[in-house]
């Protein structure tokens, strides 16, 4: 049929009037936190001791990070399927070791999604904290494990506080690109763990409402937005209490 194209919000009204979509949407930002945050705990310690390397081999180990992404997302998502499959290593494995005694398929489930997704965000996570922590001065580190400091303690006044811009852009560039994950979620989820992007796309291919599908790309525009000017301000706090912790360090 044909659509009006006049502006109206009643689209929008049957996106969230609409347990089905809703749940769709919680799924989505469910899953994307939660890879974000899975990708930031794999990714700092490769991050650090990327940066803090000395090995004539370490552009080989920065690019073997780099490398997953030359790799298309639908030939990892392959790979997951072995994975994850009824027949997959990790069923094998767990039929081993005795935790399951019928094998099961992890295909459709968050865990799932939330690892293959992790997968493809992960390297640039790590990119971003990697480059940062390259241009704090070691001699900082050594100075207060002179001074009696455990490595925890340096690890967490130090490191971090000073590595915070490149672990928020890791962050927020991971959280959108979860946002808008669609290959890993259309193939690893399936229609059991549905998310914004191929919903949004199934409403426009197989559906032909294009107003809802807008409406849900609107949608995910303005999350997406919204995180982005969240960042800036934290941003921007993070930069002043930096320049104030250094100023105080300096006196």
């Amino acid at each position: 049929g044909s659509y009006e194209s006049a502006w109206t919000l009643e689209n929008f009204v049957e996106f969230f009037s609409d347990s089905y979509f809703l749940n769709i949407l919680w799924n989505t930002i469910l899953i994307s936190f939660v890879a974000t945050i899975f990708s930031l705990i794999l990714a700092f310690p490769i991050a650090y001791l990327l940066a803090r390397t000395k090995s004539k081999f370490k552009g080989i180990l920065i690019g073997l990070v780099v490398f997953p992404l030359l790799v298309g997302n639908i030939v990892r998502d392959i790979g997951w399927i072995a994975l994850f499959s009824e027949t997959g290593l990790i069923n094998e494995l767990l039929l081993a070791i005795g935790i399951i005694d019928t094998p099961e398929s992890f295909l459709g489930t968050h865990i799932a999604v939330i690892i293959a997704i992790s997968n493809v965000v992960l390297p640039y996570m790590i990119i971003s904290i990697q480059s940062v922590i390259e241009n704090i001065n070691p001699s900082l580190e050594e100075s207060a494990k002179d001074l009696g400091a455990s490595n925890w303690m340096v690890m967490r006044s130090i490191v971090i506080p000073l590595a915070m811009p490149g672990i928020l852009a890791g962050t927020l560039f991971v959280f959108i690109l979860s946002m808008n994950a669609y290959t890993t979620p259309l193939i690893i989820g399936g229609t059991k763990v549905q998310m914004m992007a191929p919903a949004l796309d199934s409403q426009i291919t197989e559906v032909s409402n294009w107003p809802l599908g807008s409406a849900m790309a609107v949608v995910l525009i303005a999350i997406t937005l919204i995180t982005s000017v969240i960042y800036l301000r934290v941003m921007e706090k993070s930069s002043s209490g930096n320049i104030n912790a250094s100023t105080e360090v300096k006196g």
